[in-house]
């Protein structure tokens, strides 16, 4: 009884001191059909070096922190006992991840196939329900972070351009699509990817989460910033910036990328 009213002070905390403004996943008015969104992720993807194209494996080390609301609010999708530091590895051939968490109270493995996911704590895999689709959904979206357009181009359904925002200076177009199957273990998810005019990067990524009996209804926007440029000429975020937008506002985490392979290559 306890935690529930601390949960309820939380969200009433929440909702009393800000609201989201950004545009709910899916409620977008089109301005634009499909054709010209889908030329608007192909040049994105072109931009950036197309990294789910070019190359056949990716590993990228992250280090972050989480906003103190969410861990209460989402325990199982945040599990930040866990995840502090990661060494995670996208193969885009097979369609797997293998994501390798560190935190205070250990070791967390995800083994992300197409159509399953293996979790593991301190080497005892666990088939706790809630867990294993927190993290096969978060093994999915972490995809479209690090992956962006070039990821999106391939998955994204039901596309439309939804108008313009002006995101770090610069106007963007926004790319609203439907994902299906959805992140996780959902059977759909929606997202607006906005789209750098000059740049061609993917400057945010809104998307709702609907793969979470906990979480379904809600949706989160991740901002991207510190873009590099790799020896290759591909160019990666260094910054990730995540915020729950519905049904409450609040800072869940801010992480950055620490190191970046691709193909046995160094980039970072």
């Amino acid at each position: 009884m306890r935690d529930v009213k601390a949960i309820l002070t939380l969200l009433a905390a929440a909702f009393l001191t800000s609201c989201s403004t950004l545009t709910v996943p899916g409620q977008g008015d089109t301005v634009a059909g499909p054709d010209r969104a889908a030329a608007l992720l192909e040049r994105s993807a072109k931009a950036t070096g197309d990294a789910w194209s070019r190359y056949r494996k990716v590993t990228v080390c992250f280090d972050g922190e989480w906003g103190s609301i969410v861990k209460r609010l989402q325990p199982e999708l945040v599990d930040d006992r866990f995840r502090k530091t990661s060494v995670e590895t996208y193969d885009t051939r097979r369609g797997t991840v293998v994501q390798q968490h560190r935190g205070p109270d250990g070791a967390k493995t995800v083994e992300r196939s197409r159509s399953d996911v293996v979790v593991t704590y301190n080497g005892e895999r666990i088939g706790d329900e809630p867990r294993r689709d927190a993290s096969a959904l978060v093994a999915d979206a972490y995809t479209a972070f690090l992956l962006g357009t070039s990821w999106l181009k391939e998955k994204g359904e039901d596309l439309s351009v939804i108008g313009t925002d002006t995101i770090d200076g610069e106007v963007c177009d926004g790319v609203q699509g439907t994902l299906r199957p959805g992140l996780g273990f959902s059977e759909e998810d929606r997202f607006i990817a906005w789209i750098g005019r000059d740049s061609g990067l993917m400057r945010r990524f809104q998307f709702t989460i609907e793969g979470l009996a906990s979480t379904r209804g809600a949706d989160v926007d991740v901002t991207f910033s510190e873009f590099w440029k790799a020896a290759d000429g591909s160019v990666w975020p260094g910054r990730f910036l995540e915020w729950v937008h519905r049904p409450v506002f609040v800072m869940a985490h801010e992480w950055t990328m620490t190191g970046l392979e691709v193909d046995g290559r160094k980039l970072r």
